[in-house]
């Protein structure tokens, strides 16, 4: 027998229920804000439920909390107060869904969601499954804009060929449809919401998976000292928006160039006794984090369930007083993720490169319980003693080594999926002086990570190759999870500082080419029997993965000596002859007479997806005269010029694509005939 609810139950509801026609209404809100879900938003909601559909013993998963207001009268919609994101998503996802023939027709007619006194939000989400519907601006919080983004972002996911083989599956569908469900709250129109923001903002919130993983580490040291150690370096490296050097030791420079040398650029000791020597035993600081009575923090003696019990209502005192001058970075991964990072470093390399589980932060306390799993109980205080120096120095090495943002910098016309402020960066913390008042005073200064005398001078440096690299594989592999480089980067520099060798500049740009290279090559050579293929053997259209775009650009760089080329984030594959021509206006010059040439690779770029709107069905001439989108792919620059000279048709199209695949092919052959896994050592 089905069970009913009223407006006021809170009950589960499966994502196939929220919509049907015969399911309740929802609207937000004019208080709410626009849509602003990203790729990486979007990307991780799939991911997730893709995972938890494919696990061997699937179970409901339960997506999250949708807060709503009961209507007033029994034909007005429920008002949407906290869950609007996802409930978005998931309506913009079926939406797309119901039009791929794999579906076959599981998924019917939808209620419609709309956005009150929002038309032009109500009504991109009603042109979501047409595509009629085009941003009227490119404005980031107009009401439309994140709506139109996140569709393109769902079709380029359900075009992959990767995930529509894993997604659009029977079992995957009806698992998404029947065993994904939402918790629907209702709370009462006259609530406070003000109130009730706050409360949920500052309420004592469930434990967290780092805290989770934290005090389970804690479990297996028994002595205070050591304990007082991982808590410090946890604490310091859980900071992701400051130099470890500065939050470890902040306030003291004495303690700096003993943890970190005379300079602030050495990596720290692997010896977990001398790092509990430098920074515990022979330093009592008034700055300790304490508890809640305010004496040193007693967390060393507590037992499991004590410290998760404390660590779930206490925050950890941040060392940052010290850490002037370092507030303008902006780090392009979090704590977790970097957690997942130092875990795969020390794991075994072979066969894990292309596994996103391995750092997927869902993940994170059976990534961390089934490390210590495989070890005897007798080793494992050990492993954590290990691990605790690993965090250390592979986040000090994180620091020096991979990119960040600096707000400081112009931005330009530079973005990425968080809107980051600054552009991209690549500096080490380097010991300076300060003499403008008083005596001399040691002071934080942020040089290039490579010197000029070793990396060479000039806009080609290597310097400059390594950031153009780094930041064309940041805008390619958005999500976390896909950050592999990350992972490669941080394993070659570890290797290098655990045999106490130098860093060089060709070394890391080798390795991160190698890693590049070997991602292009799979791209570029895909199955034929799982994948659209031209009569080279290429990929097509939706089909191509962007590092194809994104590495073409970097060699471009290389050849045109384009070194003030920044990589902005682009998600978009714009065909540049559209696939709908107007053919009463079309002149000749710029007429497709084979229409397969659409997708190849010669027809397309990858744009900004406000970019991607403003082009619509616009001749080639037309798209050439958008400057701003000419300035995000040097590709798309040299379609536009050879538009500009008179013609974009089908000899047009041959000729580029025949340029830039030769291009990459020639980028492939070097490599292969260099082959050879990268040396981990200079």
């Amino acid at each position: 027998m089905s069970q009913t609810f009223t407006p006021d139950d809170v009950h589960a509801i499966p994502v196939g229920k929220l919509f049907s026609l015969d399911a309740d209404r929802y609207s937000i809100p004019l208080y709410q804000r626009n849509y602003t879900w990203g790729e990486e938003q979007i990307h991780r909601l799939v991911y997730d439920v893709l995972d938890e559909a494919e696990h061997h013993d699937a179970k409901d998963y339960f997506l999250g909390n949708l807060v709503v207001a009961p209507p007033a009268h029994s034909d007005d919609p429920f008002d949407v107060i906290d869950g609007q994101q996802r409930l978005t998503t998931l309506y913009i996802l079926l939406l797309k869904l119901r039009t791929i023939s794999e579906v076959h027709g599981q998924i019917g007619a939808l209620q419609p969601l709309t956005y009150e006194a929002r038309e032009k939000a109500t009504r991109a989400l009603r042109g979501v499954v047409d595509g009629a519907f085009e941003a009227e601006d490119e404005k980031k919080d107009s009401e439309d804009s994140g709506i139109l983004r996140a569709a393109k972002v769902i079709d380029q996911l359900l075009d992959d060929q990767e995930v529509a083989k894993r997604f659009l599956t029977q079992s995957v569908i009806d698992y998404l449809l029947h065993r994904v469900l939402i918790i629907r709250m209702p709370i009462e129109r006259t609530t406070d919401l003000n109130r009730y923001f706050e409360i949920m903002n500052t309420r004592g919130a469930q434990l967290s998976p780092m805290d989770i993983v934290k005090a389970r580490l804690m479990r297996h040291l028994t002595d205070p000292g050591d304990r007082e150690l991982l808590n410090r370096v946890w604490s310091a490296c859980s900071d992701m928006e400051h130099y470890v050097a500065m939050t470890a030791t902040a306030g003291d420079t004495t303690l700096r160039k003993s943890v970190f040398g005379e300079a602030w650029e050495k990596p720290p000791t692997a010896d977990f006794a001398e790092l509990r020597v430098q920074l515990i035993d022979s330093h009592t600081r008034a700055d300790e984090p304490t508890d809640d009575a305010g004496s040193p923090s007693a967390s060393t003696a507590k037992t499991f369930d004590d410290a998760l019990a404390e660590y779930s209502r206490r925050d950890v005192a941040k060392e940052t007083d010290g850490a002037d001058g370092d507030d303008r970075f902006t780090s392009q991964v979090n704590f977790p993720t970097l957690l997942l990072h130092v875990l795969a470093v020390r794991g075994p390399e072979e066969g894990t490169q292309q596994d996103d589980r391995q750092l997927d932060d869902k993940l994170l306390v059976r990534r961390f319980s089934d490390r210590l799993g495989e070890l005897p109980l007798t080793e494992r205080a050990q492993w954590v003693r290990g691990f605790t120096t690993d965090l250390l120095r592979i986040r000090f090495l994180f620091d020096q080594y991979i990119l960040k943002r600096d707000a400081t910098l112009t931005t330009g016309h530079e973005s990425t999926s968080d809107e980051e402020p600054g552009s991209w960066s690549l500096y080490r913390l380097s010991r300076g002086d300060s003499r403008s008042r008083g005596p001399v005073r040691d002071t934080p200064r942020y040089p290039s990570t490579f010197a000029s005398d070793e990396s060479g001078a000039g806009p080609g440096s290597l310097q400059r190759r390594i950031l153009l690299l780094q930041s064309a594989l940041r805008i390619t592999y958005t999500s976390p999870r896909t950050m592999h480089w990350i992972t490669d980067v941080l394993r070659y520099v570890t290797q290098c500082a655990d045999q106490d060798k130098v860093v060089t500049a060709q070394g890391l740009l080798d390795r991160l080419e190698s890693h590049a290279l070997e991602r292009l090559d799979a791209a570029m050579n895909p199955d034929s029997a799982n994948a659209d293929v031209g009569p080279d053997g290429h990929p097509l259209g939706f089909g191509i993965p962007r590092i194809v775009f994104t590495y073409l650009d970097y060699l471009l760089v290389q050849q045109r000596e384009r070194w003030d080329f920044t990589f902005s984030y682009r998600t978009s594959i714009e065909h540049f002859s559209p696939a709908t021509e107007d053919v009463e206006h079309a002149s000749p010059a710029y007429h497709l007479r084979d229409r397969k040439l659409l997708n190849w690779l010669g027809n397309l770029a990858l744009v900004t997806v406000s970019a991607n709107s403003k082009f619509s069905n616009y001749q080639p001439a037309q798209k050439a005269h958008n400057h701003a989108a000419r300035r995000q792919s040097l590709k798309l620059e040299l379609m536009a010029r050879r538009a500009e000279t008179g013609s974009w048709n089908d000899e047009d199209i041959k000729a580029h694509h025949e340029e830039m695949v030769g291009l990459l092919r020639e980028a492939l052959a070097n490599w292969s005939s260099r082959r050879y896994e990268p040396p981990m050592i200079p």
